[in-house]
């Protein structure tokens, strides 16, 4: 689930006020231009976790009266609101557009909390947008801004979202020792709604680390807190987290009317992202308990949601959840469909966010070495001797800061190419591989099998006995497929539970016997050792035509096979 975007809105619950009549946003004509404009700033706010559209009209209104007048704070505060809504809309590119103009009017009056605040915007705009670099970057002068400020809020805010940088790339560990930091500071502050936030971001990772009575307890805390601010928009972030728990903990009721919440809420507040989480929740639920007709339609109105407002990431979740939903009525030809194009949405989603990753670690050391070389400059005017000795100091700092960089530079360079939980080669390692096998295959005339694994019936393991049990499944897999074959093959990881093994010089009767093997190697495995009572076998598709004109067709051919392989019942080999 997706972290909830940045939002202001009133402290206190939202008022009971009629709705305005177009045009007049709240009788804002009926006052002083400096009235009128916090009448409308004011509205911008209140309706901002109600109604975007009509926060960012009012702001917008804010923004050319605030002009006219030449109100510099005041234009700054409506740009900001007019970005915000923009967001909430899923309008990122206007989004970043106000935020900027709003930076240079708070850079204009010197108010460095407004910098901070828009500076996180923007970096939260880039964050959902996958641009990690821009994210971070803009979040580390937030942070310094608020840190030389002693600003706590402004550090609480600046620390939740690096760490949602570093739970988005792949460590959450690390993220949640942020939201911890985030949440001492908010708390500091005594700012509830920020607080709320960091508790969700919390929430979010307990449940993807497996600890769900922590995911439950912070969700609730949250939601508790949205609820005292009127946070609407956050509360149906919320909701949705709290429901998927719900779900994973063996409550359905309480998940069900806690999704059907979040969809009420997110509909009502025009919140698309909320929407389209509700509706896949939902939907899988009703799965789950064979409602088929309900959940069909709930799907089709995610995966329509996700794809009008370009959510990738939700669409590749909603396919997967509609594989699911036809594996389950028997349609298996549409479930197959579903599943390949989650791998391809998925395989889309890894290959944007790969290079950025290596950006934002060299944004990271640049800006700490623009800091260093600000040091030096200002000891160039103290006692000579003081200067050498600090300037020494700062030079072993920044060997050891470029050390650390060669480091994470080679680390992420490895991740590139290999999968991050089995330890196996990836998708993008196994297409560059494939395809120079495939070519010397066809060019010497030589035999090459390829093979395709999967897991049988996973997402039961994952039901049944929880995600960490599902991921040291697919681990100790890992190690028995590596175990197994030559090492002159090759074994990737292709995707969520199928595993691919390359073959070379291997014809099509060695790669069934080969793929026999394999399979019975797993079929005899102790897996008791990993939790009493589990039982785990694989479904293989084995193809070896190299007159196929592609790698690709030869993959098509083995996938093809896999599903006959499932369609005579699994654990068996079909070639």
């Amino acid at each position: 689930m997706s972290p909830t975007p940045p939002v202001s809105v009133s402290a206190s619950a939202l008022p009971p006020t009629t709705p305005a009549a177009p045009g007049t946003l709240g009788r804002a004509d009926a006052a002083s231009p400096r009235q009128q404009l916090e009448i409308l700033l004011a509205r911008a706010d209140q309706t901002l976790a109600v109604d975007a559209r009509e926060s960012g009209a009012a702001a917008r209104a804010a923004a050319e009266l605030a002009q006219a007048i030449g109100d510099h704070p005041g234009r700054a505060r409506a740009l900001l609101a007019a970005g915000r809504s923009a967001d909430h809309l899923l309008d990122q590119e206007n989004a970043l557009a106000r935020f900027r103009e709003a930076l240079g009017e708070y850079e204009i009056v010197g108010d460095r909390t407004g910098q901070a605040q828009a500076l996180r915007a923007i970096g939260f705009v880039h964050d959902g947008l996958g641009d990690f670099a821009q994210a971070i970057d803009h979040e580390l002068k937030a942070l310094a801004l608020a840190e030389e400020d002693n600003d706590p809020a402004g550090r609480a805010a600046s620390l939740r979202t690096i760490g949602v940088i570093y739970s988005k790339s792949g460590d959450p560990k690390a993220g949640l020792e942020y939201y911890r930091q985030s949440l001492a500071f908010g708390e500091a502050a005594g700012d509830p709604l920020e607080t709320g936030k960091t508790l969700n971001n919390i929430g979010i990772n307990c449940k993807n680390l497996g600890r769900l009575d922590e995911a439950l307890d912070a969700q609730q805390r949250a939601l508790a807190l949205f609820r005292s601010a009127g946070a609407t928009l956050h509360e149906c972030a919320v909701l949705n987290n709290l429901g998927l728990t719900q779900q994973m903990l063996g409550r359905r009721d309480d998940a069900e009317a806690t999704l059907r919440q979040a969809l009420e809420l997110s509909e009502r507040s025009g919140y698309r992202l909320g929407v389209a989480n509700a509706l896949r929740g939902l939907g899988r639920l009703a799965t789950e308990q064979r409602r088929f007709g309900e959940a069909g339609r709930l799907l089709a109105d995610a995966l329509r949601t996700a794809e009008t407002h370009r959510l990738k990431q939700d669409q590749a979740e909603t396919h997967l959840a509609l594989s699911d939903y036809f594996d389950a009525t028997g349609d298996h030809a549409s479930a197959l469909k579903h599943h390949r194009r989650f791998h391809q949405l998925e395989r889309e989603v890894l290959s944007e966010n790969t290079s950025t990753k290596l950006r934002a670690v060299q944004i990271r050391h640049q800006v700490q070495a623009a800091e260093r070389e600000a040091e030096i400059h200002r000891l160039r005017n103290v006692e000579l001797a003081q200067a050498y000795a600090e300037l020494t100091k700062l030079n072993a700092s920044l060997r050891e800061a470029n050390e650390q960089k060669s480091r994470l530079l080679a680390q992420l360079e490895r991740q590139t190419y290999e999968d991050a939980l089995t330890g196996l080669a990836n998708r993008r390692y196994l297409d560059l591989r494939l395809d120079e096998e495939f070519q010397r295959a066809r060019r010497h005339h030589r035999p090459l099998a390829l093979a395709i694994a999967d897991l049988d019936h996973f997402k039961r393991v994952n039901d049944t006995w929880s995600h960490a049990v599902g991921d040291d499944v697919l681990r100790a897999l890992a190690r028995i497929l590596r175990e197994q074959i030559r090492h002159t093959d090759l074994v990737a990881r292709f995707g969520g539970e199928e595993f691919v093994l390359v073959l070379t010089e291997t014809d099509r009767d060695a790669a069934l016997a080969a793929c026999e093997k394999l399979r019975a190697a797993v079929e005899h495995f102790d897996w008791n050792a990993i939790h009493p009572g589990l039982a785990v076998t694989i479904s293989i598709g084995v193809a070896a035509e190299t007159e196929f004109k592609s790698c690709e067709s030869l993959l098509a051919a083995a996938d093809a096979r896999l599903y006959a392989a499932k369609s005579a019942g699994r654990n068996c080999v079909r070639g």
